[in-house]
């Protein structure tokens, strides 16, 4: 009970254990049968046919006439391992025999045979006795069972042995550096296959994750080169015409101003990436409506509206990360919009759904699918393209998804869902 209990709830689908298992019993048994087969049928059968060849050729040296006294015949019959017993004509047969005509009639009863010499008066009631020792049969179901054993494990863990190998193979091509190495899947799906799938999951998110870095530090470098180009350019200046520097200063003054923003920018990309939820119970109407207050610039002639489709609509979530992560959207949105940004509120029995829409021109071509991506800027942004990014980033900690797309009338849309 306490196998079926481990291997049957925890993980239904066992399939190496079960079929090794199911190997061993089905050969066993098998080996079982067989070598009960021939201690109990076939080696008897044999044991007979030897015993009754001994029996004739013992008769046949008796009735050549070569062997003429009694001595000799039992000299001749303890050399052929044959029990004999001399009687003569009239004295008493074994009880249920019929006497002499039985056995001239039958040949032999329950393994005795009468042979009548041709010299005297005497008979001769002969038996050969087989007994195979027990020993032997018990040695050679226990050798059949062995065998069946050792052939069925060899057979069942064949597969097993070859799908670690190419495991082995992948893991090791990997840690030296071959990051396209993968295992191979081979037949129906079992433990090593999805540990297999496990390994190929693990290996295509850090080959993801290392491209991302290496993206990421080339973005970075070149989003860095711009401003520091401007300050070297405004210090030379400034070096040439110092008396002529204000407007040099308030230029490098702007650039540090930008730099400082791509640093914190990217200080709460990565922290958003490694930080824990600090999760409790959050109204998204209310984390939506104080969004829609913070991007409300003065001067804007953008107006912003927020609906929701419930007094309340609760998810667990970080209130922070999820006001930054619809403040993110409303800003694009306003940044964008001709004159109006809505934000929608709408959930189902399993989600939670914020969508944020404005009436600009929305996305160009195959720019939606792109735009999460680090460091990757619409038309017209004076962002540094980690906005979206941040937005992305909040949505998969929280277990949600991030949809971009332009609506029917081709204005952009934002969909930010997170599970209820």
């Amino acid at each position: 009970m306490a196998i079926f209990s481990q291997f049957g709830k925890r993980s239904p689908e066992v399939k190496i254990y079960w079929k090794v298992y199911l190997m061993l019993v089905f050969t066993t048994l098998i080996a079982l049968v067989f070598s009960l087969w021939i201690s109990f049928s076939a080696l008897p059968a044999r044991m007979d046919h030897d015993r009754k060849q001994r029996m004739d050729r013992f008769q046949e040296s008796v009735m050549s006439g070569d062997y003429t006294t009694i001595a000799e015949i039992k000299s001749l019959a303890d050399s052929m391992s044959v029990e004999i017993r001399m009687i003569r004509p009239n004295n008493q047969f074994p009880p249920g025999s019929g006497g002499p005509g039985f056995f001239a009639q039958e040949g032999e009863w329950r393994g005795l045979r009468l042979i009548v010499p041709p010299f005297g008066n005497m008979h001769i009631i002969a038996s050969v006795n087989l007994h195979p020792p027990r020993f032997f049969i018990l040695l050679l179901v226990a050798l059949g069972i062995f065998t069946a054993q050792a052939a069925a494990l060899a057979i069942a863990l064949r597969p097993v042995a070859r799908k670690l190998s190419l495991l082995t193979r992948a893991t090791d091509d990997f840690g030296k550096g071959k990051l396209t190495a993968r295992y191979s899947l081979h037949g129906k799906s079992d433990e090593l296959d999805r540990l297999g799938k496990a390994f190929n999951t693990m290996a295509e998110r850090i080959n993801s994750l290392l491209s991302s870095h290496n993206e990421l530090l080339n973005s970075v470098a070149h989003e860095l080169r711009t401003p520091m180009t401007r300050l070297g350019f405004a210090i030379e200046l400034a070096r040439e015409n110092p008396e002529n520097s204000s407007d040099k200063l308030k230029m490098m003054e702007k650039d540090l101003f930008e730099l400082d923003r791509l640093v914190s920018e990217l200080i709460d990309f990565n922290r958003i990436g490694g930080t824990e939820l600090s999760l409790s119970k959050v109204d998204m109407n209310e984390i939506c409506r104080e969004a829609a207050g913070i991007e409300q610039f003065p001067g804007k002639t953008v107006a912003i509206t927020v609906n929701a489709d419930e007094e309340t609509n609760i998810v667990e979530g970080d209130p922070q990360l999820l006001l930054r992560a619809v403040s993110n959207l409303v800003r694009n949105a306003v940044f964008y919009a001709a004159s109006s940004v809505s934000v929608n509120i709408h959930s189902s029995s399993s989600w939670l759904v914020v969508t944020v829409k404005d009436d600009g021109p929305g996305f160009s071509p195959g720019f939606s699918s792109r735009a999460v991506r680090p460091f990757v800027k619409g038309e017209k942004s004076k962002g540094i393209g980690l906005g979206l990014s941040i937005v992305q980033r909040i949505a998969e900690k929280h277990k949600g998804r991030l949809s971009l797309g332009n609506s029917l009338s081709g204005s952009a849309v934002a969909e930010l869902s997170i599970p209820k």
